[in-house]
């Protein structure tokens, strides 16, 4: 079951919900103030991988960095 993120307009918090896909719009109550006032935000993942064909590796580095941090890998 995919995790999805919402944000609440009444406390402006965000939180995290497991929900089928067809109800991933569906209204949701907010684990913190128990509004139902959300909306789901858009949610950003990052492939990790190891090969120099991944994803990842075009990105700019194995690590998700961006090849911009001191992470000790190699973001030839």
């Amino acid at each position: 079951m995919p995790l999805y993120e919402y944000f609440c307009v009444d406390c402006r918090k965000v939180f995290e919900a497991f929900r089928p896909m067809h109800q991933a719009d569906e209204p949701i109550r907010c684990h913190q103030c128990e509004g139902l006032q959300t909306r789901r935000a858009l949610s950003l993942f990052n492939a990790h991988g190891t090969s120099r064909g991944s994803a990842a590796a075009a990105s700019g580095g194995g690590c998700g960095c961006g090849g911009a941090c001191a992470c000790g890998h190699s973001h030839n």
